[in-house]
């Protein structure tokens, strides 16, 4: 639903509260997220406020803390123990807690391995989500262990190799100094002969800039969200692929989520449902507004050659078996196999769900329908 029609929506709401009045108190819920107020992700909060107020018939209020209340690596520890109610949580900066979400992340290379069809990066969303929700009761249990109820993800759009100079051929590659945020990006630039080196996403801008690193993988939305557009020459846009998928965009704390009434632990599943959508939709939909920005900055757009694509092809049909069997001795996950079986036949249906959306908000009924109106409010994460 467009920002516009939360305003309409505003006296329905207040009509309604006194509906509401008899069956609950009024509740106001604090958002931890660490990013700015006008971000993807920050106007994506706003709408997710709005959409629980109306929601809830004015029971709930959402207040949102950006880049205040709890940072980023501070969100998880802290949402555990009650400092925010809502989190948007990095299963990465702890995976111990949550091998099965993240073995769905370092899969990410599979999306390589198919005919590009454009919208992956929505699809891959809706797999993860779906999966968590409806196939993998211990990837919930692993939330819960965290005193946390697991409420929907979103992606990035497509990873890229965000360089000083064009990156297209293995000679090239060789020894480039390249920014990586997942082990198995790391593992797949060392097979190209790369240099991987890691940091936070954040200071990708001065790294770039004093020539500490060649290249930052990240997503196109990043050279406005990061500014990296002032510094960044040259984008390969089809090397390293894969995606981030390892959030939980609006995790609840368990004891906020169960002091609520039915009717509002509802609303809080339809709020999920909007800013999943709309965090997934907004990078989908930044990442083509960037290049177009790229063209007009003068940054090159090239494409890895075919020997280069060729052995990134290779390299992901054979770590995806070593991956599985280090998540079973490092994180006890010996379900691995079952998870990658299930978890790629979800990415396959997914593909062609998201294959008519071409709106953020038909992405939005999507979600709703094919997911989060199916949870029970009177049963789940009690």
């Amino acid at each position: 639903m467009a920002k516009g029609t939360w305003k309409i929506g505003a006296l329905a709401a207040s009509a309604a509260g006194f509906m509401w009045a008899g069956a609950a108190s009024a509740e106001t819920l604090k958002y931890a997220f660490g990013y700015p107020a006008a971000s993807t992700v920050g106007i994506a909060a706003e709408d997710y406020a709005a959409a629980i107020k109306e929601r809830s018939g004015g029971s709930l209020t959402v207040r949102n803390f950006p880049m205040s209340l709890l940072s980023l690596v501070e969100t998880g520890p802290g949402l555990r123990d009650g400092m925010a109610d809502i989190g948007y949580v990095v299963a990465a900066f702890t995976p111990k807690d949550f091998p099965r979400y993240m073995l769905m992340q370092d899969m990410q290379l599979m999306v390589n391995l198919q005919k590009p069809r454009g919208k992956e990066s929505v699809a891959y969303a809706g797999a993860v989500i779906e999966y968590t929700l409806t196939k993998c009761p211990k990837c919930l249990s692993e939330f819960q262990g965290q005193n946390q109820v697991y409420m929907g993800g979103a992606t990035s759009s497509l990873n890229m190799a965000l360089c000083t100079k064009p990156v297209r051929t293995m000679e090239e590659l060789k020894g480039m100094k390249i920014r990586v945020s997942h082990a198995v990006v790391s593992r797949l630039f060392t097979e190209l002969g790369a240099t991987p080196v890691s940091f936070p996403a954040n200071e990708s801008y001065e790294a770039l800039s004093q020539g500490v690193a060649d290249c930052t993988q990240l997503s196109m939305p990043e050279l406005t969200n990061m500014s990296l557009a002032d510094v960044v020459k040259s984008v390969t846009v089809d090397l390293p692929g894969g995606l981030s998928s390892n959030v939980a965009v609006n995790n609840m704390n368990l004891e906020s989520w169960r002091k609520l009434n039915d009717e509002q632990r509802g609303a809080m599943l339809w709020g999920a449902s909007q800013i999943s959508a709309d965090i997934t939709w907004g990078y989908y939909a930044d990442a083509i507004t960037n290049e177009k920005l790229a063209k007009d900055r003068n940054i090159q757009l090239v494409h890895g050659d075919e020997a280069v694509m060729e052995k990134m092809r290779d390299f992901a049909r054979k770590d995806l078996p070593s991956t599985l069997a280090s998540y079973k001795t490092t994180y006890g996950v010996e379900d691995s196999e079952t998870i990658a079986t299930e978890f790629q036949a979800m990415y396959a249906k997914w593909l062609d769900l998201v294959d008519p959306v071409e709106t953020r908000d038909q992405l939005r009924e999507l979600f709703w329908n094919q997911m989060f109106k199916n949870v029970d409010p009177k049963t789940y994460g009690m």
